[in-house]
């Protein structure tokens, strides 16, 4: 399932690795989830439960593509890269534990952790942590940024991977060419990357513990700027956990970075311009999809006003808007409005796709569906802040009814309640990736001041031109998701022995039943099933059961009807908590 041409041509050396004994063709470098999927390997492992699991966010946030590599259990593929000879196995549960001669996960316990005290820490290297990277640096600070990803640019600025290369630069879409110069530009002022390195402890705007190279280590910065962006919704839906049912951000990273395609037969869903412009890479890649099914009404003469909006402040996108969908109509795929893929069905993957046409209440209507057969469902619902970071810190939030997230309190500055703690970007709120950058460049200007520097003139000017333009972005994105007005579902699509936790494999009608006993907290409702103690920890279970908290006691949602933040913020080797004796 690789794709060719568009002037990109694979660099890398081709490798063996084998997948449970069979020989695997890949390409030194790629994650060991694209190589998998260009060999149609999309079962990775087992659960509890016997059932099968792929590739679902593809960003390291879900845990569902766990294998085991030389022996190692719980290795997450769409963040590691293959090596030659790698062996390579789905993983089953229990798993078992490594061997005398298996390479653990993290170094031996250490007395003392490293300690660093940079000017400024960044945690995210998407648009707005490259940004708040620029700013600092061009303003005299020691800058280290931390990602988790193997490169850098985020889910909006994902590089292709270093196993391709384009033949010139116009062989690239302006996307990759913004990251790119974005990147390089970061890079060249001296900042320090940690690239792999996961935040899995913030106990303090001056203390937090990072996972990296092995070991833990403490950062102890001046000042601190969270851009740890978004992650896609989870929409629970009968066949949603089958291999091969994915986001649409998965789907969109195999393809940009790595040129794979998520499937032969690809359909698309949900809500939102992210399905369309992928539909259309898919489709310029040579991927047969076969629809896009849109929530949101067919935009009509009632959106004229938003349109014109949209036009007026960002006039650019609005054309790439028009390219996507005729490229969409020409190659004959349609782009269904007011519809929504009600269930996924296959025998251990993906085999059909399910649509139906909606109600203006967003309800499916009962003898309106059509079956696709299909190897791919891509699906993306809109996003959910990261709030992994900034909840801990006890940064003050609030629940934005409205987009149905969690969202953190900022000033002008994009300075929290807690000093010294920055949020900028999409993890701040929903406002896209040039709103994100407006941020991040504002958010490092502040912490650049907060670190004691003075902004060179250069930089003031800028930080002027960017703060007036930050509306404009604002208001295009209100105009936007106005034009892509949709149902914002949570509970609604699955039935009663659909999993809601996937990590836990616990379904609707046991989360109902545990709420009939009379627990009115996701807290309780968690001791009860188990659902939010998988290694997601919650991130797609938990604002389901809190919306169905918030209709059982009929209380408002806000900040602590969500589970409580503890660390590990993410599923870290124990071996890098352990601290060895003072006197060992």
């Amino acid at each position: 399932m690789r794709v060719k041409g568009h002037g990109i041509n694979v660099v890398a050396k081709e490798i063996d690795v084998t997948f449970n004994g069979q020989v695997v063709k890949a390409l030194e470098g790629e994650t060991v989830a694209a190589s998998l999927t260009a060999a149609g390997k999309l079962s990775l492992r087992q659960t509890k439960a016997g059932s099968r699991r792929g590739i679902f966010c593809g960003m390291g946030v879900c845990n569902e593509c766990l294998v085991a590599i030389n022996g190692q259990q719980n290795i997450r593929a769409c963040m590691t890269t293959v090596k030659p000879g790698m062996r390579i196995e789905e993983q089953t549960y229990p798993g078992k534990l490594p061997g005398p001669d298996t390479p653990y996960l993290a170094e031996p316990p250490v007395s003392d952790p490293p300690v660093h005290k940079p000017d400024v820490l960044v945690i995210g290297g998407g648009p707005a942590g490259l940004q708040a990277a620029k700013a600092a640096a061009k303003s005299g600070c020691q800058v280290v940024v931390i990602d988790e990803r193997p490169a850098l640019g985020g889910q909006y600025f994902k590089q292709l991977s270093k196993t391709h290369a384009f033949d010139s630069d116009d062989s690239m879409d302006k996307q990759f060419r913004a990251g790119r110069d974005l990147i390089r530009e970061v890079e060249g002022l001296g900042v320090k990357i940690m690239r792999e390195a996961m935040v899995w402890g913030a106990f303090g705007p001056q203390d937090i513990a990072v996972f990296a190279d092995g070991k833990s280590q403490v950062f102890e910065p001046k000042q601190l700027v969270v851009a740890t962006g978004a992650y896609e919704r989870g929409v629970p839906v009968p066949g949603w956990t089958l291999p091969g049912y994915m986001t649409t951000g998965a789907a969109q990273t195999l393809l940009r970075s790595y040129r794979v395609s998520p499937g032969k037969r690809v359909i698309l869903g949900g809500n939102g311009p992210l399905n369309i412009q992928v539909a259309y890479e898919l489709t310029r890649a040579g991927v047969e999809v076969v629809a896009v099914v849109e929530a949101a009404p067919k935009p009509g003469i009632g959106q004229a006003g938003n349109l014109m909006r949209m036009a007026v402040e960002s006039p650019d996108l609005v054309r790439d808007g028009i390219t996507y969908t005729r490229t969409l109509k020409n190659a004959n795929v349609p782009i269904l409005y007011d519809h929504v893929i009600i269930e996924a069905r296959g025998e251990g993957k993906v085999e059909t796709a399910v649509i139906a046409r909606l109600t203006p209440n967003g309800e499916p209507i009962q003898g309106t569906q059509r079956e696709f057969k299909v190897d791919a469902i891509c699906v993306g619902f809109g996003f959910q802040p990261s709030a992994d970071v900034s909840r801990p810190l006890g940064c003050r939030h609030h629940y934005d009814a409205k987009k149905g997230t969690l969202t953190i309190e900022t000033d002008a500055n994009c300075q929290t309640s807690v000093p010294g703690v920055f949020v900028a970007g999409d993890s701040g709120g929903m406002g896209g990736s040039r709103a994100a950058q407006e941020q991040g460049f504002i958010a490092g200007c502040a912490a650049a001041r907060g670190a004691g520097r003075t902004l060179p003139s250069d930089v003031e000017a800028e930080l002027a031109r960017r703060k007036g333009k930050l509306g404009s972005h604002l208001r295009f994105q209100a105009a936007l998701w106005d034009v892509f007005k949709a149902p914002r579902w949570m509970h609604e699509l699955a039935r009663e022995d659909t999993l809601v936790c996937r990590c836990e494999e616990v379904t609707l009608g046991q989360i109902n039943q545990a709420f009939g006993t009379g627990i009115d907290t996701v807290g309780g409702i968690k001791r009860q099933t188990r659902a939010g103690m998988g290694r997601c920890q919650g991130r797609y279970c938990g604002p389901v059961m809190t919306h169905l908290q918030s209709l059982i006691n009929g209380q408002p949602t806000e900040e602590f009807s969500f589970f409580a933040p503890r660390p590990p913020i993410k599923p870290v080797p124990i071996a890098a908590l352990a601290r060895k004796p003072a006197d060992a």
